[in-house]
């Protein structure tokens, strides 16, 4: 009897260690899941909830237990997002065994990592240009042309869909038709483009809700606003955008109708040109366009291009031979057209034969693998190492790091490997794989190339970006929002925990920095990952404190609070002092919001850390705080006291964007207390120091201020041109808070004219942006602001239901506006 339980209980373990070794998809947790809780007799939510505090309070986990909605939610199918400790609490509460326990540790490592992969897209603000090589394909053209045409004529949604086999062109053609139709005036000025990865040979399909953030974010919305929204609210945002314009939505590479239905425009002013390998029959109000080879005579074209000397025509039997060998696919005949260039001095027949001879089992395309195979041995190895390269696009810097080489051969090389038709270009300066090649020159590699070489080349790329990005000042941001979907990939590859990790960093800060919310999420959760997987507690306490921040910034002020509590703890556990210092400031920032007290108590005790620790930098951010604080609540000699200490600390330890701020602090009280040319003195001053650094935001700040000195001395038109420049540099650095202050200003500036139209319009927008970010300052300003602009206008109820409002905030946060406003409604009665 024993032997027959011991038996029974070990095929029941085996069944569960195949059934977790099978799970490839969130849903496959969720149904883990619900087989495990059916063993065990449908254990009760409640149930499995208590278990879970039990196994926590055993093994003093102080905290992060889920609630019971959360446990009941990792049972439904259709999430986009799990938490592993949630996924293996449960099963351990429902009985799961050790080894069965492994195993699903296994799964959800897989499973997680493929779907945070997901989340990380390509989307661009303007649709690719055709290479100069396309040809033919006309009828397709003329057939989109008429479609959208048609459907604007009578109102119905244009979405067409051009299907097809690898390599057979559908991207070329989508973006050759975009053209036409940019030309044709059936496109308006907002075009743009998502990389669907629907078939990708390493990643996995991008998530439609991260195409969505993406496309958002290229039609003007902050990235405050599309972080608070819920995936369905984003997804109705993106079709009321672009039903105000006339856009064209170009998507690459789709998946399958699932993956395309949020993002298919409703309104009839829109195009949208699909491209897939597979059939979407299920998509009933599109045309579909299948797209088979090129005709023979469209192929001879295409080839004739590199033939001047006419050997083609000379030769029409071989000729056809040779584009039949190609399979009339304009990838390899465009490869094949190359190889005629590089020998001039050979006829047709010597290529064909030399393509008969390429054995089936080296590639379908034997044309593809003569490029290859007729390059330079160096070449030859960057080719390959490209491949393994995690983004999908490169630059002639990134592919130096791969390669250990300099950036002169690095881009000598990609120029040749573009000229060989190896690589796209879509940029100046940056290539990308076609799929069918990449999944080539992978097959290359692992043949070619051992894993310690590929291994190496990866940790070499890592640290490239990690110490760029560390060296990168406000004015080189360009790149890492051009990169952001390569850096994010570069987080996930696997086997390099520690070169990931120590890329986090930097690449947090400047996702932070320039408004890439969801994107720095994505980093920190990544993080949290490794550091689960390593049993790293101060990375974990980094990635939580990462994530506790970005709450802040997106107005989660209370999932803020308890992020920044749980770092706390985790620092004082792990007797780190800065780390708790700086957990304080974090706390103080979010508490800054509407309780003044309990964040000055904050910022007092890291202050005080800091300088038991000897740490001028942290001395000088709570300081910074502190000064922020007095200015808010008009305690204009503390806020003086407290800044001249930034600056000086600053001074001496050589931080120069700390003694710009530290100056622009003194701005403002100087510019608060009446004395505009001290003001104006300390602005002009803070902004010399962050041109110097290249700090941008901060040299925007000063461009504020001195807006303000100038409007509060009567010089309106110099406000407001201060202004105007102030906020296309918040714009063009993402900074959302600084373009709202801008934004207030230049309503201000308006009102100061009596300009009332201009002045609400301003408002508006600003007030916007306050709201979202719960900048409760800026709001009530605003409010007020929009009081006077109702005001002048006669509006008296409306002057005094935006004062009440702003009154309201004024006071839970102590401001000295709060007297001005109870003025105004006295008058109003």
């Amino acid at each position: 009897m024993q032997r027959s339980t011991a038996e029974a209980s070990a095929a029941l373990a085996a069944q569960w260690d195949a059934d977790a070794r099978a799970v490839q998809s969130l849903d496959d947790l969720a149904a883990f899941l619900r087989r495990l809780r059916a063993a065990s007799g449908n254990t009760s939510f409640r149930r499995i909830h208590a278990g879970i505090r039990e196994f926590h309070s055993a093994h003093s986990i102080p905290d992060g237990v889920p609630s019971i909605a959360t446990i009941h939610g990792h049972f439904q199918n259709g999430r986009v997002r799990m938490n592993s400790d949630t996924v293996l609490g449960i099963a351990r509460a429902l009985g799961l065994d050790a080894a069965g326990l492994r195993s699903l540790a296994q799964a959800c490592h897989r499973v997680l990592e493929r779907a945070n992969r997901s989340v990380i897209v390509t989307t661009r603000a303007e649709v690719p240009d055709p290479t100069a090589a396309f040809t033919g394909r006309r009828a397709e053209r003329d057939r989109i042309a008429a479609h959208v045409a048609t459907a604007r004529r009578t109102g119905a949604a244009a979405v067409v869909v051009i299907e097809g086999m690898a390599g057979i062109g559908k991207s070329e053609l989508a973006f050759r038709a975009a053209r036409d139709l940019a030309d044709a005036g059936l496109a308006g000025a907002t075009r743009l483009f998502a990389d669907l990865r629907g078939f990708d040979p390493v990643e996995p399909p991008a998530a439609p809700d991260a195409v969505v953030r993406g496309l958002l974010a290229h039609l003007g919305t902050p990235g405050r606003r599309i972080d608070a929204l819920s995936p369905a609210a984003r997804v109705t945002l993106l079709h009321r955008e672009l039903a105000s314009k006339q856009a064209l939505l170009v998507l690459d590479n789709a998946a399958d109708a699932a993956q395309l239905e949020p993002l298919l425009p409703r309104s009839p002013d829109c195009a949208v040109l699909v491209t897939s390998r597979r059939r979407l029959t299920d998509l009933e109000t599109a045309v579909r366009i299948p797209l088979g080879t090129v005709t023979v005579g469209e192929a001879l074209e295409m080839l004739r291009r590199h033939d001047p000397s006419g050997r083609l025509d000379a030769a029409p039997g071989d000729a056809a031979a040779l584009v039949e060998l190609c399979r009339r696919l304009p990838l390899e005949l465009a490869a094949a057209g190359r190889q005629l260039e590089g020998k001039p001095d050979w006829q047709i027949g010597d290529h064909v034969e030399r393509l008969r001879r390429i054995p089936a089992h080296e590639h379908s395309g034997p044309a593809l693998a003569l490029s290859y195979n007729g390059l330079p041995e160096p070449d030859k190895r960057l080719f390959r190492l490209l491949a393994i390269h995690p983004g999908r696009r490169f630059t002639a810097e990134a592919a130096a790091a791969l390669a250990d080489g300099t950036v002169a051969e690095a881009a000598s090389t990609l120029a040749r490997l573009y000229d060989e038709s190896l690589l796209l270009r879509r940029a100046a300066d940056a290539y990308e794989f076609h799929d069918s090649v990449r999944a080539f020159a992978l097959d290359r590699g692992h043949r070619e190339d051992p894993a310690s070489t590929q291994h190496a080349a990866v940790a070499n790329l890592l640290r490239h970006y990690r110490l760029r990005l560390e060296s990168a000042g406000d004015a080189d941001t360009d790149w890492i929002g051009a990169d952001r979907a390569t850096l994010l990939a570069c987080m996930h590859v696997t086997g390099h925990d520690a070169a990931a990790a120590a890329l986090a960093a930097p690449l947090n800060r400047a996702l932070r920095l320039l408004g890439h919310y969801d994107a720095a999420r994505i980093c920190n959760r990544q993080l949290l990952r490794i550091a689960h997987r390593t049993g790293e507690r101060a990375r974990e306490a980094d990635a939580r404190s990462g994530l506790a921040e970005i709450d802040r910034l997106t107005g989660r002020f209370r999932a803020a609070a308890e992020g920044f509590d749980r770092v706390l703890r985790l620092r004082r556990e792990l007797g780190d002092r800065l780390g708790e210092a700086d957990a304080l400031r974090g706390l103080a920032q979010t508490a800054s919001n509407d309780d003044y007290p309990l964040a000055r108590r904050r910022y007092d005790a890291a202050l005080a850390i800091h300088r038991r620790l000897g740490n001028p930098v942290g001395e000088a951010e709570a300081l910074w705080g502190l000064a922020e604080i007095a200015m808010s609540v008009g305690d204009l000699d503390t806020a003086a006291a407290h800044a001249g200490q930034v600056a000086s600390i600053c001074v001496g330890i050589g931080n120069r964007v700390g003694e710009a701020y530290g100056l622009r602090a003194l701005g403002d009280v100087a510019s608060q207390r009446g004395d505009l040319d001290a003001a104006a003195t300390r602005y002009r001053q803070s902004l010399h120091l962050c041109r110097q650094v290249g700090n941008r935001r901060g040299a925007a700040g000063a461009l504020r201020g001195l807006a303000g000195a100038a409007l509060r001395g009567g010089d309106v038109d110099r406000a407001e041109r201060l202004y105007r420049r102030a906020f296309a540099s918040c714009r063009r650095i993402g900074d959302v808070s600084g373009e709202a202050d801008a934004r207030r200003g230049l309503a201000e500036t308006a009102l100061a004219r009596g300009d009332l139209p201009v002045a609400a319009a301003e408002f508006a927008p600003a007030l916007a942006i306050y709201q979202d970010t719960a900048d409760r300052v800026g709001e009530a300003h605003c409010l007020a602001g929009l009081g006077c602009v109702a005001w002048r206008a006669r509006r008296r109820a409306a002057a005094r239901n935006h004062w009440l409002q702003a009154l309201q905030l004024a006071e839970r946060g102590g401001l000295p506006l709060a007297g001005e406003l109870r003025e105004a409604l006295a008058h109003v009665g």
